[in-house]
C-alpha cells in the first residue's frame, strides 16, 4: 500500500475510530516501516489547523504544535500500539501459532509447553502459541472437538480457549471437553471450574454440567449432563443412550467409513443403549446384532442391517 490517498484514508479511519481490526493491523505495520509519517503529519496538521481558525489562542498553540507534529504522532502511535497489542493480540500473533489439524481417520494428543494435554478429535483444528507470553495462556479451537487437561501454574496463570463464534472458556486448572460444530459450542466440565464469556456476559460452569452456546442467538444455556456421553470419544468408546439404530448406523459410517444400509424402517427405528469400545468393528456389530435381535452382514465396504424374517422371506 503506497498510494498516498489510501494512506491518508487509513490514517483518517483510525483517528475517527472507523478502522477494522485488519486495518489496524496494517496501520501498525506501515507505521513501524515509516510509510505513514507524511500521512500522519498531514492529517494532524490539518486537524490542528481546523481547531485554530476561530481563535488567536489556538493559533499560537498551532504554531507550537506544528513543530511538534512528528513527536505527537510518535507518542500517539506508541499509545495506539500498546492498546492494539492488548486488544488485538490475535491479529499480530497469527504467525506464531502452531496449527494442528486432524482428518476423518485420526485423533491427536498434543502436549503443551506448560504440561497441559489436549486430545483432538477427528475432523478438528486447533492452534496454540509456539511460546507462552503475557499474563494468560491462550489457545484456539478453530473447529471440531477437543478434550483439555489443564495444568495449574505457580502464578495461577489463566488458560483461555478462544472459539470462532465469540465464545471464550477461561480456566486455571481443570478437565473439560469442547465441541464446536455448525457454529454451536458445547462445553462439558468434568472437574474444576470454568468461566464462559460471550459478548460481555459470563457464566460459571460446575462439574457435570454442559453449556450450550447456540449459533443463532447469543445466550448460554447450562444443564446437567451425562459425562459418559460427552467423554466417550476421548476414551475410544461409543456411547448410545436410547439411540435409534439409524443414528447408530450414521455414527458407525462416520467412524469406520463403511456404508451402513438399513432398508427396513422398523429396524431403523430400533433403539440401542450401551457403551462399546470402538477398537474392533466386528465386536461392535456382534453386540448390536445380539442386543437388537437383528442380522448384520459385513460385505466389503457395506454393513447391511436386516430383520431375520426379511432374510427368511427372501430365501423362501
Amino acid at each position: 500500500m503506497t498510494d498516498p490517498k489510501l494512506l491518508s484514508r487509513l490514517v483518517e479511519r483510525y483517528y475517527t475510530n472507523q478502522a477494522t481490526p485488519d486495518e489496524l493491523a496494517v496501520f501498525i505495520h506501515l507505521q513501524k516501516s515509516g510509510m505513514l509519517d507524511e500521512a500522519l503529519e498531514a492529517f494532524l496538521s490539518h486537524q490542528i489547523q481546523k481547531e485554530t481558525e476561530n481563535s488567536s489562542e489556538r493559533k499560537q498553540r498551532f504554531h507550537w504544535w506544528h513543530g511538534k507534529t512528528k513527536w505527537a504522532a510518535s507518542v500517539s502511535i506508541l499509545i495506539l500500539s500498546g492498546y492494539l497489542l492488548f486488544h488485538y493480540s490475535d491479529i499480530f500473533r497469527q504467525d506464531e501459532y502452531v496449527k494442528v489439524c486432524t482428518n476423518a481417520y485420526q485423533e491427536k494428543n498434543i502436549k503443551l509447553s506448560d504440561g497441559s494435554q489436549v486430545t483432538l478429535n477427528r475432523n478438528s483444528e486447533f492452534a496454540y502459541p509456539a511460546e507462552w507470553g503475557g499474563l494468560e495462556r491462550e489457545v484456539r479451537l478453530i473447529a471440531g472437538e477437543a478434550y483439555f487437561e489443564i495444568k495449574k501454574t505457580t502464578d495461577q496463570q489463566s488458560f483461555i480457549v478462544h472459539m470462532p463464534n465469540g465464545v471464550d472458556v477461561n480456566v486455571i486448572g481443570t478437565q473439560f471437553n469442547i465441541a464446536n460444530t455448525n457454529g454451536e459450542a458445547r462445553i462439558y466440565l468434568e472437574s474444576g471450574s470454568v468461566k464462559i464469556s460471550r459478548n460481555g456476559s459470563e457464566s460459571l460452569l460446575k462439574p457435570g454440567q454442559l453449556a450450550k452456546c447456540g449459533a443463532d442467538n447469543q445466550s448460554v444455556s447450562i444443564s446437567d449432563a451425562n459425562g459418559d456421553a460427552w467423554l466417550a470419544w476421548k476414551n475410544d468408546m461409543f456411547f448410545f443412550d436410547d439411540t435409534p439404530l439409524a443414528e447408530v448406523g450414521k455414527t458407525l459410517e462416520d467412524f469406520y467409513h463403511k456404508k451402513v444400509i438399513i432398508e427396513n424402517k422398523d429396524v431403523a427405528a430400533l433403539r440401542f443403549t450401551g457403551k462399546v469400545s470402538r477398537k474392533d468393528m466386528d465386536t461392535v456389530l456382534r453386540i448390536l446384532a445380539s442386543t437388537l435381535n437383528i442380522d448384520i452382514i459385513h460385505q466389503n465396504n457395506r454393513i447391511i442391517m436386516e430383520d431375520p424374517e426379511d432374510i427368511f422371506q427372501q430365501t423362501d
